[in-house]
């Protein structure tokens, strides 16, 4: 029995020992996991690709970076002030090229535009705006101010050569006001193209206006049979200058106070006698319909003559680079070089 009862008392101890090994198997195990991950941990951050090692060179990093930066915009300054001064050239300036021109210029922004003509502006630059910037009109700016007076039309009553000049201007506005605008497109090095506001904004493949005479429609249907001569093949009014006038509007480069022409027609068409305008701007910015003649059915004539200015607008060449300037102001104009 005494035996029986030793034999039971070993195998509790046994097993009480067993249970106090498996104890310390774990806690050692649990021992180790920690001082890995405390390693790695410490490798993260204070190793040679840790975190602080990885913060610190972005911070020197970016110290860099702002010191070529700014030794850049010296470098930019200094090629500026030699142009102002006259010891250098445009070439001289690093610029900002076309593209980057077309993703920074925003409609509404100031450009000082050399024509090539020394006659017009200071020596022949303008103040013009930007008027577009994007795929369907590329990059387009628009005089701030007139760059001429032009009449159309021709005062007299019933005065048969005043009204066929008159009805001339009338029926050739488009083409007229376009090849005027184009003349200060042709001696500047920094354009593709002219025209004058108000006709066809869309550009072709070439970057050129290549649709702005084609809104010639008509003939206008008279309510009556009139027997003065060219009467009945009078062009009809076309709505064209609207895209621009949204356009400038928005960027309040619409109201320049003073008159200018729109390349656009307006016709008022009666059974007793007709009407014919050239659309144009006032000094407040309505709308304004300039009269250039009329016809009635009993064979009255008068004509008229109408004087408003001229604002092109120029599609930039792709060579054109910004010297200097950022655009926001007339005095920080853009200032264009090639």
């Amino acid at each position: 029995m005494r035996k029986n009862l030793n034999l039971k008392k070993c195998e509790l101890l046994s097993k009480k020992a067993n249970r106090k090994g498996i104890t310390l198997i774990a806690l050692i195990i649990t021992i180790i996991v920690l001082l890995i991950l405390a390693g790695v941990t410490i490798s993260l951050t204070l190793g040679e690709n840790g975190i602080f090692r990885t913060a610190e060179n972005a911070g020197k990093n970016y110290m860099d970076a702002q010191d070529r930066e700014l030794a850049g915009l010296a470098d930019f300054e200094n090629a500026i002030n030699n142009i102002i001064g006259g010891t250098g050239s445009s070439t001289d300036a690093p610029g900002i090229n076309y593209e980057l021109l077309k993703s920074v210029a925003q409609p509404g922004d100031y450009v000082k535009y050399d024509t090539g003509i020394s006659s017009v502006g200071e020596n022949g630059i303008v103040t013009f705006r930007v008027l577009y910037n994007d795929d369907t009109y590329g990059l387009q700016i628009i005089s701030d101010k007139n760059i001429e007076e032009l009449a159309l039309g021709a005062d007299g009553e019933n005065d048969l050569i005043a009204l066929q000049t008159s009805m001339n201007d009338y029926n050739n506005t488009i083409t007229t006001l376009n090849e005027k605008a184009e003349y200060y497109a042709q001696s500047s090095p920094y354009a593709l193209d002219g025209r004058c506001v108000g006709s066809v904004p869309t550009i072709g493949v070439d970057g050129k206006f290549n649709a702005k005479n084609t809104e010639n429609v008509g003939p206008v249907q008279l309510q009556f049979s009139s027997t003065v001569e060219g009467a009945n093949t009078m062009k009809d009014e076309d709505t064209n200058y609207t895209t621009d006038q949204e356009a400038m509007q928005s960027t309040n480069i619409w109201v320049t106070g003073e008159i200018y022409w729109l390349v656009s027609r307006q016709v008022y068409s009666y059974s007793s006698h007709c009407d014919f305008y050239i659309r144009g701007v006032d000094t407040t910015g309505g709308l304004s319909s300039i009269y250039i003649c009329h016809v009635s059915s009993n064979g009255n004539i008068n004509s008229y003559e109408g004087a408003y200015g001229l604002r092109p607008c120029i599609s930039l060449n792709p060579n054109v680079k910004v010297i200097s300037g950022d655009g926001k102001t007339e005095e920080t104009a853009y200032v264009l070089g090639i």
